[in-house]
């Protein structure tokens, strides 16, 4: 005769098979929460790459109606954070150690009994679309170059400034543009008149590369897609002009440009003695002012 089960062993299993329902559940709960917060991330990233693809990356309304915007821009290692930390905080024992910026810095300073909203871009070529979405709004633009390394840089420098020159707004806009040669404190600085002139060079042969380039483009895409000559040509036109900057046929001058282009030389280094920072305030106040 086969013995009773005692009722303690019975009570355990079913305590166990109840643990092991709740567990499951527990896991499918967590399973769930987890995959909404997954697609909410997909969906703020999707809303992100809209939002850059439109040029709007970053900018609240308010920013978007601002018209006392100075940007600054330049290659990475220029000085662009030194000066918008030296015009946030014009107070020296305030002012934070900086590096190489890894964020759009942006920022209210009062300079010269004016309120300016200072933006400094970062010089890397990933944050190209924050650039391009800060332009438009742009009062003034300050171009911050590095005097000690423009001869090793002097492509990538001009690439950089022809981008913000040739941008539809700016040009639209004639927004003014400082050409700032600084670390002038160096003996290896260049100029601003050998500055001025290596870039006019520069982008002199940009230009004459970048028309080539859509010339050849335009030739492609006739020879591709078949499609009328005489209509490619026109779109061919257009881009031609919204890319070209000075006069065709005439070697490039940033005097040939719309924009008011001013030359100022600087020596900005944090926790020491700086030079032309006040030229650079009176330029702000001048063209929030103009």
């Amino acid at each position: 005769m086969a013995e009773p089960t005692p009722l303690l062993q019975t009570a355990g299993s079913g305590g166990t098979g109840l643990y092991m329902l709740i567990g499951t559940l527990l896991v499918v709960l967590v399973g769930a929460f987890v995959w909404y917060l997954l697609n909410q991330q997909s969906a703020a990233i999707s809303s992100q790459s809209i939002a850059l693809a439109s040029g709007i990356h970053g900018l609240s309304s308010a920013q978007k109606k601002r018209n006392n915007a100075i940007v600054l821009v330049g290659p990475m290692g220029a000085g662009k954070t030194a000066l918008w930390t030296r015009l946030r905080f014009p107070d020296s024992t305030a002012q934070p150690e900086t590096q190489t910026s890894m964020s759009v810095n942006a920022a209210e300073a009062h300079i010269n009994e004016s309120n300016a909203y200072l933006v400094d871009i970062p010089g890397h070529q990933k944050y190209r679309l924050d650039r391009d979405s800060y332009l438009p709004m742009a009062r003034g633009i300050i171009f911050v170059v590095d005097s000690t390394r423009l001869s090793e840089t002097i492509r990538s420098t001009a690439e950089l400034i022809y981008d913000v020159l040739a941008n539809a707004k700016v040009q639209t806009n004639e927004t003014p543009l400082l050409l700032l040669c600084n670390k002038q404190d160096d003996p290896m600085a260049l100029s601003n008149a050998r500055v001025k002139a290596l870039l006019e060079d520069e982008i002199d042969k940009l230009r004459a590369s970048r028309q080539a380039g859509l010339d050849s483009l335009r030739d492609a895409n006739v020879a591709a897609s078949g499609a009328a000559a005489g209509d490619e040509d026109d779109a061919a036109a257009d881009e031609r002009i919204s890319d070209f900057l000075g006069y065709d046929g005439k070697k490039f001058s940033f005097e040939d440009l719309p924009n008011p282009i001013q030359l100022n030389e600087s020596s900005l280094v944090l926790g020491h003695d700086t030079s032309g920072l006040e030229q650079i305030e009176s330029w702000i106040a001048d063209t929030l002012h103009s």
